[in-house]
């Protein structure tokens, strides 16, 4: 017998055992599904290394939690590296936010009013002036002087 056809003979019936080693660590089926299959590719890779076919449980076993701890090591590294992005953009929306509403106070309480009908309420111009009792062509001069006021203060920010 070759050492692959002695490999799947020591293999049979351990997979369930090496499923419940694995969930044990995991927690979840896909990840533990994942350990075990990587578990057994490296044993297969490796499986000339063992010397006593007698030790093959203890040496699946060990190399089965050492993956699992190199999942487990990855994943939190992952979270880890999610959670700085995500206070990180939620740092820079937060100060966009406020650098916003800064500038809205600026604005006289006619030009808030047209913004938030128009942005907020999401009115098309017609709907506006109709509601505002104006004629659409001075919505549309306030709407596009307003923006502009806006956009002038945004830069001055920034600088």
């Amino acid at each position: 017998m070759d050492k692959n056809e002695v490999f799947k003979e020591l293999m049979l019936n351990r997979e369930e055992k090496l499923y419940r080693i694995a969930f044990s660590y995991m927690k979840n089926e896909a990840d533990s599904l994942d350990v075990v299959q990587d578990t057994l590719l490296k044993a297969l890779m490796k499986f000339h290394t063992l010397n006593e076919y007698t030790y093959f449980d203890t040496w699946i076993i060990r190399i089965l939690i050492n993956t699992a701890k190199d999942h487990l090591r990855r994943r939190r590294e992952n979270i880890s590296y999610i959670d700085e992005v995500e206070v990180e953009a939620i740092e820079k929306d937060r100060e966009g936010t406020l650098d916003l509403l800064n500038l809205l106070e600026n604005l006289s309480d006619d030009e808030r009013e047209l913004l938030y009908h128009r942005y907020f309420e999401d009115l098309r111009v017609k709907e506006i002036a109709e509601k505002l009792s104006l004629k659409e062509g001075t919505v549309k001069s306030r709407l596009s002087r307003t923006i502009s006021k806006l956009r002038r203060e945004m830069r001055g920010e920034m600088l």
